[in-house]
C-alpha cells in the first residue's frame, strides 16, 4: 500500500515538474542586457537576475501578449502603459543563452494565457494555413516578417522584436486589400499595413474576410447573410 502511494506522488510531481519552464537567459534593457534565469509555470512569468538585484514577476492575467515565435527568444508584453511612449506597453524580451524552447512552451502558454499567443498555431484549427512573406510599414521605416492566415486566426511573424502580432478573429474588426500585394488588418487598437512580396491568394482573402465577418460557407454560398466574401473589393 505505501509503495502504491509513493507511486502515486511520483506520478503526481512527475506531471507538474512538465509544467515548469526553466531557462538561462539574458534580459534585454538599455544601456546593457543582464544575465538572469526565466520561470514560466503556472503562476505566470518570473525573472531573476544573476546578482539577485532585479525580480520580476508577471501573473497569467497580467500578461497581454505572449510571443516565442523565435526558438531563442521569448516577450512578454504586460498591461501595463510606458509613461515615455505613447500608448506603448511595458514588454521584456529574454534571449535564451544556451538552448532553444519547443512547441510544448507555446501550447503551455496557449492554455495558461487568455490572451493570443504568437508563433502557436493551434492544430484543432481546420483547413489550411496560408503563408505570405511581407513588409509591414511602419512611420519611420519598417520590419519584414510573414503573414500567416488560418482558420484560427491571422498572425504576423516579424524578424523585429516588438513588432509580431497575433490575432484571433473576435479580435478584428475589419480586414482589407487594395491589390493582390496588399493587405490589412485593423482592430480597435491598431491597423497592420502589410506590403506582399507574393501574390495573396483569393481563397485566403476569403477565408480572412468570411471568419472576420462572421460568415460561414454555407451561409456565404446560400444567400443568407447580406455580406458576401465575393463582393469583397477586386484585388487584380
Amino acid at each position: 500500500m505505501i509503495y502504491f502511494i509513493m507511486c502515486l506522488l511520483a506520478f503526481g510531481s512527475s506531471l507538474s515538474a512538465q509544467d515548469v519552464f526553466r531557462y538561462p537567459v539574458e534580459l534585454k534593457r538599455f544601456p546593457r542586457s543582464e544575465k538572469g534565469e526565466l520561470v514560466i509555470d503556472s503562476a505566470g512569468v518570473s525573472y531573476k537576475s544573476g546578482d539577485g538585484k532585479r525580480s520580476i514577476h508577471v501573473a497569467p492575467l497580467d500578461i497581454h501578449e505572449a510571443d516565442v515565435s523565435d526558438p531563442r527568444q521569448i516577450r512578454i508584453e504586460t498591461y501595463q502603459n510606458l509613461k515615455r511612449k505613447f500608448l506603448g506597453r511595458q514588454s521584456y524580451t529574454f534571449r535564451l543563452r544556451e538552448t532553444e524552447h519547443g512547441p510544448e512552451l507555446a501550447r503551455f502558454l496557449a492554455a495558461l494565457l487568455r490572451r493570443p499567443v504568437v508563433g502557436f498555431r493551434d492544430q484543432r484549427a481546420q483547413g489550411e494555413t496560408y503563408e505570405i512573406p511581407a513588409y509591414h510599414r511602419h512611420r519611420l521605416g519598417g520590419c519584414r516578417g510573414t503573414v500567416r492566415i488560418d482558420a484560427a486566426g491571422i498572425q504576423f511573424v516579424s524578424d523585429k522584436a516588438g513588432d509580431s502580432r497575433s490575432w484571433p478573429y473576435s479580435e478584428i474588426e475589419t480586414v482589407g486589400t487594395m491589390n493582390a500585394f496588399h493587405f490589412r488588418v485593423s482592430t480597435l487598437n491598431e491597423t497592420y499595413n502589410f506590403d506582399l512580396k507574393d501574390r495573396l491568394q483569393q481563397a485566403a482573402y476569403n477565408l480572412s474576410f468570411k471568419a472576420v465577418a462572421h460568415i460561414s460557407s454555407s451561409d456565404a454560398s446560400e444567400g443568407r447573410s447580406n455580406r458576401q466574401p465575393a463582393e469583397a473589393p477586386a484585388r487584380e
